[in-house]
């Protein structure tokens, strides 16, 4: 398993000088990665903040009305108590949910993407551990004004 590194350039030829120095250094080709500019895209957050609020709303709401349903017996308000805990179940769902769906919207790569929409160079070597530092150092060596390994997404146990 490897490591991948993501560096940030301000000039292009500094990024592709990278990547020949890390050819030169007998880093693989197939695991390297170069982003220009103009290769931007950026990412459009609105559905999955659509579907968080959503599907929040709906969740809480239903948990709500069901709680409410179950107080009614004990505590006075019947219906009534069972829509307003309701509504406060699905305005809860609601923030819950949209908060959710944006910390989960590629987080870390939000960063990077901004970097090169803004006019930057990004390149990404995917190295074995024990030689992450070597390129690292080549890529701060030809210019970049970052360098750093990034956190594998998480994986499944067993």
């Amino acid at each position: 398993m490897g490591t991948t590194i993501l560096a940030l350039f301000r000039e292009q030829r500094d990024a592709e000088a990278a990547i020949e120095a890390l050819r030169s250094a007998r880093f693989e080709s197939a695991r390297m990665g170069i982003v220009h500019a103009g290769d931007a895209r950026v990412p459009s957050y609105g559905h999955s903040a659509f579907v968080g609020v959503v599907g929040g709303a709906i969740g809480c709401g239903i948990v709500g009305v069901l709680i409410g349903l179950g107080l009614s017996g004990v505590v006075p308000g019947g219906w009534f108590l069972a829509l307003l805990i309701g509504l406060g179940g699905a305005a809860t769902g609601a923030v819950a949910g949209l908060l959710m769906s944006q910390s989960v919207s590629r987080q870390h790569a939000l960063y990077y993407e901004d970097e090169v929409v803004a006019g930057r160079t990004l390149v990404s070597v995917r190295s074995q551990p024990e030689r992450v530092d070597e390129a690292r150092q080549i890529l701060l060596d030809e210019g970049a004004f970052e360098a750093a390994p990034i956190e594998p997404p998480m994986r499944k146990a067993g």
